[in-house]
């Protein structure tokens, strides 16, 4: 706790500062302190009157979401939950196994000082103790390894690409996951799709892109065997990774990105062949913005869901909540198009 602590006390410090003054700052900044090194305070913010106040200002987080995430896990999961993403983050990267094992990539980071393990799900994935020795690596600067987190690397794999189809990835963004389609599947027809020019300028030279708004579908009769929708979302699921996004998000956002990814898939669903698929996936694990999205979608279209992953067992989707797992907050689901 005394890292998490650490980045708890200079985050609320800073914020306060920003909010308030720096002589408000410095109050806030002594008190809380005085909490830190207090093994007690924890049992004293339990039973004080204002407890989702104290709570935020212990953990570093919003009052809203201090009281949503308890109302929704209970509390010693919801505070499990808060320390977790209060930690410094773990990093993973993509090998590309058509050019070098797993092994022999993470042979070579051991080698440069880098600490490693396996994914736990992803073949292609492995965790660095650090970043940035990362990209002066040649293993990196020849393109053997990507940075791509776990979970994220799982959306691909749902995908599960064969010579032949046609894909598209509709939210593209800078194309990391259409560069794992094509490495799994290189005789795979991958089409990416984004809003931003300068994101898909990043994809370079070999790849067909096109500019466009998955919400406002440019396809008239193309049919696709699979559509992978990383859909935008609140992205409450990579707070360790980004902490402002906790202090810029409301209650809201969550509701209004739910109703937006509901029309995103409603908007390319009629380019999907029949038998084929669309892999949903978001970086948060908000109802609003997961099961509920399909729920929603049901009463519109007929569709299966169908296991994502193989070691799911069944499951109709996969959802990576961080205080279970370890990794970031995710959403996939498999939808098969009747």
């Amino acid at each position: 706790m005394k890292k998490a602590s650490y980045h708890v006390v200079n985050e609320t410090v800073e914020y306060t500062k920003q909010e308030f003054g720096i002589y408000q700052s410095r109050f806030v900044n002594a008190i809380l302190r005085r909490f830190v090194s207090n093994r007690d305070v924890f049992d004293l913010i339990r039973h004080s009157k204002h407890e989702i106040r104290d709570l935020a200002a212990f953990f570093s987080f919003p009052e809203w979401l201090i009281h949503r995430w308890i109302n929704r896990f209970g509390r010693e999961s919801a505070e499990r939950l808060f320390d977790l993403l209060n930690k410094t983050p773990e990093f993973a990267i993509r090998v590309d196994t058509n050019m070098i094992s797993r092994d022999e990539a993470a042979k070579i980071l051991e080698e440069d000082g880098i600490r490693t393990r396996k994914g736990v799900y992803s073949d292609f994935a492995i965790y660095v103790d650090k970043l940035m020795p990362v990209l002066k690596c040649q293993i990196f600067k020849k393109g053997l390894v990507s940075i791509q987190d776990e979970t994220s690397q799982l959306a691909t794999l749902a995908i599960n690409p064969k010579k032949g189809d046609l894909i598209l990835d509709a939210c593209a963004g800078r194309g990391t996951k259409t560069l794992h389609i094509k490495e799994i599947a290189p005789d795979a027809n991958v089409i990416s799709m984004d809003n931003s020019i300068k994101r898909l300028k990043s994809l370079g030279h070999g790849t067909l892109s096109i500019l466009g708004d998955a919400l406002q579908n440019p396809f008239k009769k193309e049919y696709f065997d699979k559509i992978l929708i990383d859909a935008p979302c609140s992205s409450l699921g990579i707070i360790r990774k980004h902490p402002e996004i906790k202090w810029n998000r409301k209650e809201k956002d969550i509701i209004d990105y739910g109703n937006y990814q509901l029309e995103l898939i409603d908007s390319l669903w009629d380019n999907l062949k029949t038998n084929g698929y669309i892999v949903y996936s978001v970086c948060s694990f908000e109802p609003e913005e997961t099961h509920l999205v399909l729920e929603s979608f049901k009463k519109r279209k007929m569709f299966a869901l169908e296991n994502t992953l193989p070691f799911l067992f069944n499951k109709e989707y996969f959802q990576s909540l961080p205080q279970e797992t370890g990794m970031d907050g995710f959403f996939i689901a498999k939808l098969k198009k009747l």
